[in-house]
């Protein structure tokens, strides 16, 4: 595994993009949508390869920080 990483910044990343699913790669947004299917075909559509995917919480939405 290389050693010349850099730490994502996550949280900054996903507070642009309120309520959308997106796709990061290297770092950086690749894609958005407002719904997870349409976010898997885009990213298949754009043939993207690995990708990390997730839901960026919206403004109204309370962060979960733990469970139980």
């Amino acid at each position: 595994m290389p050693h010349n990483l850099e730490p994502i910044r996550l949280a900054a990343l996903l507070h642009e993009v309120p309520g959308k699913w997106v796709a990061i790669q290297d770092g950086e947004i690749i894609e958005a949508r407002d719904t997870l299917d349409a976010l898997v075909s885009a990213i298949h559509y754009r043939d993207l390869g690995e990708v990390t995917v997730v839901r960026a919480p919206a403004e109204t939405e309370a962060e979960m920080v733990g469970l139980g």
